[in-house]
């Protein structure tokens, strides 16, 4: 089998073998193949997420930083007037 590298890669995997980790490019080459494919074999098998579990997580993580006393001072309508919020809207019933 005959691959072309770019001449950072070519640079990257001799230093790896000058270091003295690898005898070889040739076992540079498996080795980092082979960890890109588990790696990517890994994402294949994770169930797909549409994000929201991630948000809710990073919520969680800034809110937990928010003084008690701020989180009074946010209105109890603020999900319904939105818009009068944020861009000076009428604001609803």
């Amino acid at each position: 089998m005959k691959i072309s590298l770019s001449p950072e890669i070519e640079r990257r995997i001799a230093e790896q073998v000058r270091s003295g980790r690898y005898r070889s490019a040739d076992e540079v080459v498996r080795e980092g193949l082979n960890l890109l494919l588990q790696e990517r074999e890994k994402e294949a098998q994770r169930p797909p997420s549409n994000g929201t579990e991630n948000l809710a997580t990073l919520f969680e993580k800034i809110a937990k930083d928010v003084p008690a006393k701020d989180w009074e001072s946010v209105p109890t309508d603020l999900s319904k007037n939105l818009d009068h919020y944020l861009y000076g809207g009428p604001k609803g019933s």
